[in-house]
C-alpha cells in the first residue's frame, strides 16, 4: 500500500480494520483543471457518459420540438395520473421515518462520533432553513404568481398579454 504521509489525502482508519491492499489511489483517474477562480477535479467516466447524455438529451429536444412535444406531454399525463399515489406515498414515508428516527434510539447517534460538536447551532440551523424555504418560494412564485394572474384574471380596461390559446403575444 502507499505511504499517506502527505495531508492531502484521507486519513487511515484508526483501530482495527479490514484494509485491502491495493495500489489505486483516490481521484487518480480524475482530470484536474483550473477555468478562472474555479478549481475542477472531474471523476472522467462519470462525467464523460452523464455530460454527453445531457447534452444528448437536450439538443435532441430542441432539434425535434414537434416531434417530442406530444411524447412529453403523453409522458407528464401518464404521470401525474398513474404515479400520482407514489409521489404522496413516497412523502408519507419520510416524514414516518423521519418521525422513527426521532424517538427510538437511532435519533441519538451523534454523526462524526461522541466527541464531534455541531458546526452550527440550532438557530442557525433554523434560519438556514427559513431562508432556504423562503428563498424557493420567492423564486418560484415570484415568477409563478404574476403570470398566472395575467393569464386568468382580466381586470376592467388591462389586455390579457395571452390570446385565445394561451400564448403569449409579442
Amino acid at each position: 500500500m502507499s505511504d499517506n504521509s502527505d495531508n492531502s489525502s484521507i486519513p487511515g482508519p484508526e483501530g482495527d480494520a479490514n484494509i485491502i491492499d491495493t495500489d489505486y489511489e483516490i481521484g487518480q483517474d480524475n482530470i484536474e483543471a483550473s477555468v478562472g477562480p474555479f478549481n475542477l477535479d472531474i471523476h472522467n467516466p462519470v462525467f464523460l457518459v452523464s455530460g454527453l447524455t445531457i447534452v444528448a438529451f437536450v439538443f435532441l429536444t430542441l432539434a425535434f420540438q414537434t416531434e417530442v412535444g406530444p411524447i412529453f406531454d403523453t409522458m407528464r399525463k401518464w404521470l401525474t395520473s398513474n404515479l400520482d399515489w407514489f409521489f404522496i406515498l413516497s412523502g408519507n414515508v419520510f416524514v414516518l421515518v423521519c418521525l422513527a428516527l426521532i424517538v427510538t434510539p437511532l435519533g441519538n447517534v451523534r454523526i462524526g462520533g461522541r466527541d464531534a460538536d455541531p458546526d452550527y447551532s440550532y438557530f442557525g440551523w433554523f434560519a438556514m432553513l427559513f431562508a432556504a424555504g423562503m428563498g424557493i418560494g420567492l423564486m418560484f412564485f415570484g415568477v409563478l404568481e404574476p403570470v398566472y394572474h395575467m393569464a386568468f384574471s382580466e381586470p376592467v380596461g388591462v389586455p390579457s398579454p395571452f390570446d385565445a390559446d394561451g400564448n403569449l403575444i409579442p
